[in-house]
């Protein structure tokens, strides 16, 4: 080899050299490349849940749409079936469109909502309060969502069924000294809640003939007597309920115009069953008398608003303010 071919693979060697060293050493920051539609997986990121749960003599059912993904979703639709025996109180939000039955040997109703997004990382949530009937059927409660996602794509998930339904309930009278009604009421795994009703009728009632028939009602239903205020119209009964060997404190009362049941228990489902079954009899059995002529004149004193019970049952067309949210409302 000639000694100029080296010379010039020498040069050539060093210039390479020059070349690399004149790339830059220094440590930079990798920029974070930003995520587009078409890189986001959407499968199994959008989640839909539920839950019942008793609540102050009610059920509360809830269902949440999660959106766990980072992009956004469209046209969202939440719909939830429920048994016809079921009475839907009060919803959140209350902007919830109604659907009913489609055909008439359904034994379901459905309402519906509609959002036009969920953005990522958003949660949407509907929740229903319903009154049962005194059915002791088991049925189910469920949840649909249906919405587009990212790739302009109509998906729809379910959710899991729940059952929902009374349990039907023996009750055996039990004594129980007065003085201990209080610790009994005072144990912080007792449960409270309260069902409380006004007659809407135009003519006037005796409301001392009405605060008797609550004693009728809790005497056939096997309640224990443990006293009696006849001047504030106030009752006290107790119970054990055999299936569940469960204690029950039952107040039933007549104040500013309300007949009202009071269902005191550790077991939340059992004051549902018991609160509903006396309910009922206390309905029927106004019936029978002829005080009321349908079951239409029976007014619930629940706040449309909040839940709470009304202070009173006001005059037909007048205002009634719950005095736990201050919202103004007409009852009948």
């Amino acid at each position: 080899m000639e000694s100029g071919e080296k010379d010039i693979r020498n040069n050539k060697t060093l210039q390479d050299l020059v070349i690399f060293n004149d790339i830059s050493t220094e440590v930079k920051d990798i920029e974070a490349i930003s995520k587009t539609s078409e890189d986001i997986d959407q499968e199994n990121q959008i989640k839909l849940f539920t839950e019942l749960i008793p609540h102050m003599g009610k059920y509360r059912y809830s269902s949440r749409l999660h959106n766990e993904s980072n992009a956004p979703i469209k046209e969202v639709k939440i719909k939830i079936q429920y048994p016809s025996f079921l009475k839907l109180t009060r919803t959140i939000p209350p902007t919830i469109s109604h659907v009913g039955n489609k055909k008439e040997e359904d034994v379901s109703e459905q309402i519906k909502i509609e959002f036009d997004e969920l953005n990522e990382n958003e949660k949407k949530e509907v929740v229903l309060y319903f009154n049962p009937s005194d059915s002791l059927e088991q049925e189910e409660i469920k949840s649909f969502a249906a919405f587009i996602n990212k790739d302009d794509y109509a998906r729809v998930i379910n959710s899991e069924p729940l059952q929902i339904g009374l349990k039907e309930i023996s009750i055996q009278p039990k004594i129980i000294p007065s003085a201990q009604i209080s610790d009994f009421v005072k144990n912080p795994e007792i449960r409270k809640a309260i069902k409380s009703i006004g007659l809407g009728l135009e003519k006037s009632l005796d409301y001392e003939f009405l605060f008797n028939r609550l004693e009728v009602v809790l005497r056939a239903k096997g309640f224990q007597f443990i006293a009696k205020d006849k001047e504030k119209h106030i009752l006290w009964y107790y119970g054990t309920e055999l299936e569940s060997d469960s204690d029950l404190l039952v107040v039933g009362q007549e104040k500013n115009h309300k007949l009202e049941w009071i269902v005191t228990c550790k077991d939340p489902e059992l004051i549902i069953a018991v609160i509903t079954t006396l309910m009922h009899e206390l309905k029927e059995n106004l019936l029978r008398m002829g005080i009321i002529n349908s079951q239409e004149q029976i007014h619930d004193l629940d706040c449309k608003a909040c839940g709470y019970v009304l202070p009173k049952f006001p005059e037909k067309g007048k205002l009634v303010i719950c005095a736990k949210c201050g919202v103004e409302q007409i009852v009948w």
